[in-house]
């Protein structure tokens, strides 16, 4: 089906419908058809799918005879923890299921070759944010399983994510759709507000950047605002979105008129406004929201006929993002600083606050880092007798609303890893992935990383142990490179290699070149695969050593670092010293 719609919008703008609740308040529903069991759920317009499905086919019909290619199932509120406020959740599979039925009924009815018509599953974000803690990734995941449960066996044909307000709210939908129904294609559509975001703070760039890793159909945007207030967001998305693009907005911004909600824009002004989105590269599906009527999608259907939508154009480099910014994985000049301090073994005052269970105080450590420049926040809360996993999903679920920066829960347990990705909405980079454990464990990594639209750093360890000559680390990062790539389809850009490196300071003859090995491995690495990136752990090049020398060494071996290709640093943002500020004895003594 996705491809089928990808062929089509090749040659033709394809028409979404237009609101479904402006209808069925046009339509005078008598009381009985908002009783069930003896309660009035008036409001509840997904119970009409049960009780009064002749009205719904009414308005799907008139959708479909006015031009529109989707028809937009009665299910926007379908989920089981909406329903849940009118105590029917347990009808969310029937209600989905009888709501796609219906609407298949009129799709079979006026779909041609020349006009085809697809039941497009009308999929909201629901009344709860988990980005917010409202309610779980878990929870969500299953309650939208149950709702694409039955909109699969009704006969859907699309399944739309619209009016969407928080990145992780799309993301345990989009994995409940696609391990319900992995052949059905999505589109996601997001609501920007006035203030430019969506409503948990995410704007057109940061939506792009999370995004992208993902196999959808379209992105767009529908509702908050009208055709006029979307546009600058659409140019944005256009410029670094790959995917085909949807705007259905609003008849214009809501007025209120005598205490009813009013959409002042009439189908010719409302289609003139549409049709220019058609100017913007990948802009292909086109439709109304709120206030648009069966007159709107028909002005609009007839006004694009013959239009060819322009294809996609936008490049958006590897980035990493938060709820809130996008951050290149290459900065110019590099390198990329990853803040190391919200780490339990690192960190002795992150630690303490963990074991006083002081999770809001944990903030404080990563707002230093914020403050001294850093890019990333590394989190890392595993040490002996703690509940590692119950930590990670405590620290990061605050992080992930609280810090404007991107964040790279680090940690050797899946689970621990597992739960911190299931509270992050914005794309994070996981640390890390390595071989000691052979393929099997490495493949478990990889595929959550996959599925969460996760970086990934790759560490080179294999079974024999940490490579410590560049030979090995040569040899071991090409391996896990041709792993990641080809067995799991990475892009290489999203791969960051740790070449790992070891103290100059023990005085053990084994590592008195530790540091030229790591540095020139980093030169020959990023020769032969310049799209990846490359990352150290900086602080180890002078364990052992005083607190004074490690900041000299650290920021001079830095230096050398960078020069050799280095992309990313793991480090203690605040001790870095800039080269003009190093005079050139203390230079020459770290050198030596």
């Amino acid at each position: 089906m996705q491809q089928k719609i990808e062929d089509l919008i090749k040659e033709r703008v394809l028409i979404i419908d237009g609101a479904m609740g402006t209808q069925l308040q046009a339509v005078d529903i008598e009381s009985k058809f908002w009783q069930y069991e003896n309660k009035d759920l008036e409001g509840c317009n997904e119970l009409l799918n049960l009780t009064a499905p002749h009205i719904l086919e009414t308005i799907y019909e008139n959708y479909a005879l006015a031009g529109a290619n989707f028809i937009s199932t009665n299910t926007f509120g379908s989920m089981p923890w909406v329903l849940d406020e009118y105590e029917i959740g347990h009808l969310s599979y029937e209600l989905s299921k009888l709501a796609a039925i219906s609407a298949k009924k009129i799709c079979e009815k006026y779909s041609t070759k020349e006009d085809p018509k697809f039941v497009l599953a009308s999929i909201g974000p629901g009344t709860k944010l988990p980005s917010l803690g409202h309610i779980t990734y878990d929870a969500m995941y299953e309650g939208y399983k149950i709702m694409a449960s039955g909109l699969v066996d009704g006969g859907t044909d699309v399944f739309l994510l619209e009016t969407c307000q928080d990145p992780l709210q799309i993301k345990a939908a989009l994995h409940a759709l696609n391990d319900t129904a992995p052949n059905i294609p999505i589109m996601v559509s997001v609501t920007i507000e006035l203030n430019g975001t969506m409503l948990i703070g995410t704007d057109a760039l940061t939506i792009a950047a999370i995004l992208k890793p993902f196999n959808i159909l379209s992105l767009g945007f529908n509702c908050g605002t009208g055709p006029i207030q979307v546009q600058k967001h659409v140019k944005a998305l256009s410029e670094v979105s790959k995917f085909p693009i949807s705007v259905h907005a609003n008849a214009g911004l809501p007025q209120n008129r005598g205490g009813k909600t009013f959409y002042p824009m009439g189908p010719d002004e409302f289609t003139a406004l549409q049709k220019e989105f058609l100017n913007i590269n990948g802009v292909a599906f086109l439709g109304g929201c709120c206030g648009t009527t069966p007159e709107h999608i028909k002005t609009l259907s007839d006004a694009v006929k013959g239009v060819v939508p322009k294809k996609p154009s936008g490049f958006l480099k590897a980035s990493l993002a938060s709820l809130f910014n996008v951050v290149p994985l290459k900065q110019e000049p590099a390198p990329l600083l990853i803040g190391e301090r919200s780490n339990a073994t690192g960190s002795k005052a992150f630690r303490e606050l963990l074991k006083a269970n002081d999770y809001e105080g944990t903030l404080s450590v990563a707002q230093q880092q914020v403050r001294a420049g850093a890019h990333v926040i590394d989190v890392s809360v595993g040490f002996a007798g703690r509940d590692e996993t119950g930590d990670m999903d405590k620290v990061v679920s605050l992080y992930s609303q609280k810090i404007s920066l991107p964040l790279m829960p680090d940690s050797t347990q899946i689970k621990a890893l597992e739960a911190a990705l299931k509270q992050i909405g914005g794309r994070c980079i996981i640390n890390s992935v390595n071989l000691e454990d052979g393929e099997e464990k490495f493949d478990e990594v990889c595929k959550l990383a996959k599925r969460f639209g996760a970086a990934l750093v790759c560490l080179v360890i294999d079974e024999i142990g940490m490579a410590k000559t560049k030979e090995r680390k040569l040899e071991v990062a090409e391996r896990i490179y041709n792993l990641c790539v080809n067995r799991h389809g990475f892009d290489p850009a999203d791969l960051v290699f740790d070449m790992l490196t070891f103290t100059i300071g023990s005085g053990d003859d084994e590592y008195r070149t530790a540091g030229i090995e790591t540095m020139e491995a980093i030169r020959e690495f990023q020769l032969l695969h310049s799209e990846v990136g490359t990352t150290l752990g900086l602080s180890n090049i002078s364990f052992g050593l005083s607190q004074n020398a490690r900041i000299y060494l650290n920021s001079i071996y830095l230096d050398h670092c960078v020069k050799a290709g280095l992309t990313t640093a793991i480090v203690n943002v605040k001790h870095i010293i800039p080269l003009n500020k190093i005079s050139p004895e203390d230079k020459k003594a770290c050198d030596d």
